[in-house]
């Protein structure tokens, strides 16, 4: 197997074929990256934060006022 790699690194390539290379090895650890978060199980939750007295509605932000900002 050693020897496999050492021959594939010493071929010389085309810059096309190099740039395939680094595309499909960037796409292989960003995939696996993304495989592993979903296998993780870490999910974001979202809270809301409301103020007493706006019934249910956030206080500020925009369209609260009267022409909306």
């Amino acid at each position: 197997m050693r020897d496999e790699i050492r021959e594939r690194l010493e071929t010389e390539v085309t810059r096309k074929q190099f740039l395939q290379y680094l595309f499909g090895a960037l796409l292989m650890v960003l995939g696996i990256a993304n495989l592993l978060s979903m296998l993780g199980g870490t999910k974001v939750i979202e809270k809301h934060i409301f103020l007493p007295g706006q019934n249910g509605t956030n206080a500020s932000g925009f369209g609260t006022r009267r022409f909306g900002v």
